[in-house]
Protein backbone atom coordinates (compact mmCIF):
# COMPACT_ATOMS: atom_id res chain seq x y z
CA UNK A 1 0.00 0.00 0.00
CA UNK A 2 2.84 2.46 0.91
CA UNK A 3 4.25 1.58 -2.52
CA UNK A 4 1.19 2.32 -4.38
CA UNK A 5 0.95 5.81 -2.07
CA UNK A 6 4.81 7.35 -3.47
CA UNK A 7 3.82 6.14 -6.96
CA UNK A 8 0.61 8.69 -6.79
CA UNK A 9 2.54 11.27 -5.01
CA UNK A 10 5.39 11.28 -7.92
CA UNK A 11 2.39 10.95 -10.11
CA UNK A 12 1.16 14.32 -8.62
CA UNK A 13 4.61 15.94 -9.03
CA UNK A 14 4.97 14.37 -12.54
CA UNK A 15 1.94 16.13 -13.72
CA UNK A 16 3.09 19.82 -12.58
CA UNK A 17 6.83 18.67 -14.09
CA UNK A 18 6.00 17.04 -16.87
CA UNK A 19 8.05 18.17 -20.08
CA UNK A 20 11.82 18.52 -21.19
CA UNK A 21 13.23 19.24 -17.86
CA UNK A 22 11.17 23.06 -17.87
CA UNK A 23 8.36 23.18 -15.39
CA UNK A 24 4.88 23.35 -17.30
CA UNK A 25 1.77 23.06 -16.06
CA UNK A 26 -1.58 21.79 -17.73
CA UNK A 27 -3.55 22.55 -16.67
CA UNK A 28 -2.51 25.00 -13.75
CA UNK A 29 -4.35 23.80 -10.52
CA UNK A 30 -6.63 27.22 -9.91
CA UNK A 31 -7.42 28.22 -6.23
CA UNK A 32 -11.13 27.54 -5.86
CA UNK A 33 -11.40 28.93 -2.60
CA UNK A 34 -9.35 30.77 0.56
CA UNK A 35 -9.21 28.90 4.54
CA UNK A 36 -8.13 30.25 7.23
CA UNK A 37 -6.77 27.17 9.48
CA UNK A 38 -7.05 27.51 13.48
CA UNK A 39 -5.45 25.93 16.40
CA UNK A 40 -8.40 23.59 16.50
CA UNK A 41 -10.52 21.45 13.58
CA UNK A 42 -12.12 23.56 10.74
CA UNK A 43 -14.07 21.26 7.58
CA UNK A 44 -14.91 22.78 4.45
CA UNK A 45 -17.30 20.85 2.03
CA UNK A 46 -16.93 19.99 -1.72
CA UNK A 47 -16.32 17.97 -4.30
CA UNK A 48 -14.60 17.47 -7.27
CA UNK A 49 -16.85 16.08 -10.22
CA UNK A 50 -16.94 18.35 -12.52
CA UNK A 51 -13.90 20.00 -11.13
CA UNK A 52 -10.61 21.45 -13.81
CA UNK A 53 -8.81 18.30 -13.48
CA UNK A 54 -10.99 16.64 -10.92
CA UNK A 55 -9.06 19.00 -8.55
CA UNK A 56 -9.88 21.44 -5.88
CA UNK A 57 -7.57 24.01 -4.34
CA UNK A 58 -7.43 25.86 -1.14
CA UNK A 59 -5.17 28.84 -0.75
CA UNK A 60 -3.78 29.21 2.85
CA UNK A 61 -1.19 31.90 5.01
CA UNK A 62 1.20 29.53 7.07
CA UNK A 63 3.24 30.68 9.92
CA UNK A 64 6.70 29.89 9.64
CA UNK A 65 7.79 26.35 11.82
CA UNK A 66 3.72 25.92 11.52
CA UNK A 67 2.54 22.66 11.56
CA UNK A 68 -0.94 21.79 9.79
CA UNK A 69 -2.75 18.94 9.19
CA UNK A 70 -5.49 18.49 6.44
CA UNK A 71 -7.30 15.43 6.63
CA UNK A 72 -10.44 12.97 5.58
CA UNK A 73 -9.68 10.54 8.92
CA UNK A 74 -10.48 12.49 11.77
CA UNK A 75 -11.68 15.96 13.00
CA UNK A 76 -14.82 16.15 11.09
CA UNK A 77 -13.09 15.17 7.49
CA UNK A 78 -14.96 12.42 5.54
CA UNK A 79 -14.97 11.13 1.77
CA UNK A 80 -16.23 7.84 0.60
CA UNK A 81 -13.75 7.55 -2.28
CA UNK A 82 -9.88 7.46 -2.79
CA UNK A 83 -8.94 10.73 -1.88
CA UNK A 84 -5.08 12.36 -2.30
CA UNK A 85 -3.74 15.30 -0.73
CA UNK A 86 -0.79 17.49 -1.70
CA UNK A 87 0.53 21.18 -0.34
CA UNK A 88 2.31 23.34 -2.61
CA UNK A 89 4.44 27.05 -1.88
CA UNK A 90 2.58 30.18 -3.45
CA UNK A 91 -0.51 31.41 -4.72
CA UNK A 92 -1.06 28.76 -7.39
CA UNK A 93 0.30 24.80 -7.74
CA UNK A 94 1.58 26.55 -11.24
CA UNK A 95 3.35 29.31 -9.68
CA UNK A 96 4.92 27.75 -6.91
CA UNK A 97 6.63 24.51 -6.05
CA UNK A 98 5.62 21.05 -5.01
CA UNK A 99 6.04 20.19 -0.86
CA UNK A 100 4.23 17.23 -0.20
CA UNK A 101 1.65 14.70 -0.92
CA UNK A 102 -0.34 11.49 0.80
CA UNK A 103 -2.93 8.88 -0.35
CA UNK A 104 -4.40 6.15 1.67
CA UNK A 105 -4.01 7.02 5.58
CA UNK A 106 -7.05 5.65 7.19
CA UNK A 107 -7.96 3.09 4.33
CA UNK A 108 -8.79 4.82 0.95
CA UNK A 109 -8.70 8.60 2.37
CA UNK A 110 -5.84 10.81 3.00
CA UNK A 111 -4.00 12.74 5.99
CA UNK A 112 -1.23 14.94 5.15
CA UNK A 113 0.86 16.51 8.38
CA UNK A 114 3.06 19.54 6.88
CA UNK A 115 5.44 22.06 8.63
CA UNK A 116 5.70 25.36 7.06
CA UNK A 117 8.91 26.44 6.27
CA UNK A 118 8.43 30.27 5.85
CA UNK A 119 5.93 32.11 6.52
CA UNK A 120 3.50 32.68 3.16
CA UNK A 121 1.01 31.49 0.98
CA UNK A 122 0.60 27.83 0.49
CA UNK A 123 -2.26 25.57 -1.53
CA UNK A 124 -3.54 22.61 -0.38
CA UNK A 125 -5.09 20.14 -3.02
CA UNK A 126 -7.82 17.65 -2.89
CA UNK A 127 -7.70 15.20 -5.58
CA UNK A 128 -7.79 11.69 -6.29
CA UNK A 129 -6.69 8.17 -6.71
CA UNK A 130 -6.20 7.53 -11.15
CA UNK A 131 -10.09 9.01 -12.07
CA UNK A 132 -11.48 8.77 -8.77
CA UNK A 133 -13.80 12.08 -7.23
CA UNK A 134 -16.38 12.93 -5.22
CA UNK A 135 -17.65 14.98 -2.31
CA UNK A 136 -16.08 15.53 1.03
CA UNK A 137 -15.25 17.38 3.50
CA UNK A 138 -11.88 18.18 4.48
CA UNK A 139 -11.07 19.00 8.09
CA UNK A 140 -7.54 21.45 9.02
CA UNK A 141 -5.89 22.79 11.62
CA UNK A 142 -3.19 24.49 12.52
CA UNK A 143 -1.71 28.22 13.70
CA UNK A 144 -3.30 31.16 12.46
CA UNK A 145 -1.41 33.55 10.26
CA UNK A 146 -2.18 36.86 10.57
CA UNK A 147 -0.83 38.85 7.55
CA UNK A 148 1.35 41.70 8.70
CA UNK A 149 -0.45 44.77 9.27
CA UNK A 150 -0.32 47.98 7.30
CA UNK A 151 1.12 50.97 9.18
CA UNK A 152 1.61 54.49 8.47
CA UNK A 153 5.29 55.31 8.48
CA UNK A 154 6.62 58.44 10.34
CA UNK A 155 7.43 60.25 6.63
CA UNK A 156 4.08 59.07 5.25
CA UNK A 157 2.42 61.13 8.32
CA UNK A 158 4.29 64.27 8.08
CA UNK A 159 3.03 64.30 4.25
CA UNK A 160 -0.36 63.69 4.89
CA UNK A 161 -0.10 66.50 7.89
CA UNK A 162 1.00 69.26 5.37
CA UNK A 163 -2.02 68.78 3.52
CA UNK A 164 -4.48 68.96 6.49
Amino acid sequence: MRFLAILFCLGLASAAFAGDGTRICEPCINVDQTITPQPTYQTVSGTTVGAPNSEYAYAFCGTQGGQYRFTFCEGGGYASWDTGLSVWTGTTACTGAYIVCNDDTCGLQSQLDFTSLAQGQYVAVVDGYSTATGAYTLAYRGPSCEPPSATETTTWGSVKGLYR
